[in-house]
């Protein structure tokens, strides 16, 4: 899915967008271009990620697996709007089998997705935030070491 169509898309929507890019400069000015006179946030690398996601509503992006794992541990819901075959399938699974968010196939079905989710006094929403919550588990490696430190 082109992320300058689905920024397009959802510029129209009148949300605070929040766009990380990484290292991918081309990327910026394509994503500049398609929000057009709308005001959003474009983020390049950066290692604030886990705090930007602990402080998002919700993900849109690919189903890698530190993505995955990183929206778990900050409970945030997430749409997953690319699957790589084979190696990122059982990401995806558990997003959707826990009903902590949905996969979309195209930049307008994400769009409907995000509307989907924040209708109706945020119903939805509400769903996949407290599912993903039960999955997060932020403090797992503490919990390990300090396990194999006390035997």
């Amino acid at each position: 899915m082109k992320a300058s169509e689905l920024v397009r898309r959802l510029v129209e929507l009148d949300i605070h967008l929040t766009v990380t890019v990484g290292r991918a400069d081309a990327l910026r000015s394509a994503i500049k271009e398609a929000a057009g006179h709308r005001k959003i946030d474009i983020i390049g690398w950066t290692e604030d990620l886990p705090r930007m996601l602990h402080e998002s509503h919700l993900l849109i992006g690919k189903a890698g697996g530190a993505t995955v794992q990183e929206t778990i541990a900050a409970g945030c819901p997430m749409i997953i709007n690319h699957v790589v075959s084979g190696q990122e399938e059982g990401n995806a699974r558990l997003i959707v089998e826990t009903n902590s968010g949905v996969i979309a196939h195209s930049p307008a079905e994400a769009v409907a997705q995000v509307q989907r989710a924040f209708a109706d006094d945020a119903k939805q929403w509400r769903e996949w935030a407290a599912n993903i919550s039960r999955l997060s588990r932020p403090r797992a490696s503490l919990e390990i070491a300090e396990f194999l430190l006390s035997i």
